[in-house]
């Protein structure tokens, strides 16, 4: 199997396709021309791949509904001297056989691209192997609460292979969290990095060591992923947090290899965390952007957002950096505030806004308001009490 494209014959077992009627009406000229009927190249046919002729008698019909069984026509391409490449360019539909969803439009052969790798990172993230057992295939289910990242999923998809056909609905659904990988090419994303049902656990997944090998664009994209299952933008930093001790330093040695200022710790409850510190944060985004350019895909959504408000903030004038105290009074004297929203309005870090907060908190200015929900606090101007003689 090559390293970067995969055809459709080495994409897994019992694969089922349909295709364009101009093909197949190649198919059953050549059949006429150098075996004069369907039952002598049935008879070659079943040498290498059994099956009844009234079944392969059907799927030679332009009439024929049915998906059929990818073997068939792979061997017939190999009597009928036909090219597997010009066979693959004429397929219309593939899917895993008795599965109900299928990949319409393929795109084939399949490319190995960044995004291909960052589906690989959805799965360790946020999401899980689905084993059905009784000799059916394994698959992938991903769940996410935020619809972006959801229809952000399903499009990653869509790029690597091609148009997704549901046999519902579902995954439009607005209680839909859980969007389910399609059978027929989950078994490639075992294949390509030669993984296991064991490599997707949360407690021993690592990295593969090809990925570890690819470009700058390869690891970006899976670091990407991992940001958006299992990290937090916060401030100034990106943090992502796992008990997975291995996975955590092959994610810092990509961060390493691309040049971003980041550090490892563990806290008490035995998490192990990595820190994408600010001073890297301004060559991720840039990198990022490159990325995301050629592949949209990877778009960060509202993570995103919050890296580039801090990167605008590092980055603006000095002239700005004094005298926010005086703006935070200006700003509660109209109305109460959370830090957060003191620090949005103020184009600062949420720290810097908690300094100014507490400073002015000391110097009985303002005072507590409000507890919100979750322990945030809403602050005003302190008010003066008037005494009467």
């Amino acid at each position: 199997m090559h390293t970067n494209k995969v055809n459709i014959w080495e994409a897994g077992i019992r694969i089922n396709i349909k295709i364009k009627k101009e093909f197949l009406n190649l198919i059953n000229q050549e059949i006429k021309k150098r075996f004069k009927t369907k039952r002598a190249i049935h008879e070659k046919l079943t040498i290498h791949y059994p099956l009844l002729f009234s079944v392969f008698k059907n799927s030679m019909k332009t009439s024929y509904k049915q998906f059929v069984d990818l073997e068939i026509f792979i061997n017939l391409c190999k009597l009928l001297k036909i090219p597997l490449g010009q066979f693959q360019e004429n397929i219309l539909a593939y899917k895993t056989r008795r599965g109900r969803n299928s990949i319409e439009n393929p795109k084939l052969p399949i490319k190995i691209t960044p995004i291909f790798d960052m589906i690989l990172s959805h799965h360790i993230g946020d999401g899980c192997v689905v084993n059905p057992k009784r000799n059916r295939k394994p698959y992938f289910s991903y769940r996410q609460f935020n619809k972006t990242y959801r229809e952000l999923y399903i499009k990653k998809i869509e790029s690597v292979f091609g148009k997704l056909e549901y046999k519902n609905a579902y995954a439009t659904y607005e209680q839909t969290t859980k969007i389910y990988f399609p059978v027929v090419v989950s078994e490639l994303m075992f294949k390509m990095y030669r993984l296991n049902i064991d490599s997707f656990r949360s407690e021993t997944a690592r990295i593969p060591k090809e990925i570890m090998r690819k470009n700058w664009k390869h690891k970006l994209a899976f670091l990407i992923g991992i940001i958006i299952d299992e990290g937090t933008v916060d401030s100034c930093l990106i943090s992502i947090r796992m008990k997975n001790e291995a996975i955590i330093e092959d994610l810092r040695d990509i961060c390493v290899d691309l040049g971003y200022n980041c550090s490892i710790k563990q806290n008490r409850h035995g998490l192990h965390a990595l820190y994408i510190l600010s001073g890297g944060l301004s060559k991720f985004y840039k990198d990022y952007l490159i990325l995301a350019k050629e592949y949209p895909e990877v778009n960060l959504g509202y993570k995103g957002a919050k890296i580039k408000e801090f990167i605008s903030r590092i980055n603006k004038p000095q002239l700005y950096m004094h005298g926010n105290d005086d703006k935070i009074i200006v700003l509660l004297s109209e109305k109460t505030l959370s830090i957060n929203e003191l620090a949005a309005k103020l184009n600062m870090t949420r720290q810097g806004a908690r300094y100014l907060v507490k400073k002015l908190l000391r110097d009985n200015k303002i005072e507590t308001k409000s507890i919100e929900k979750f322990g945030s606090c809403k602050y005003g101007l302190k008010v003066k009490k008037c005494f009467s003689e």
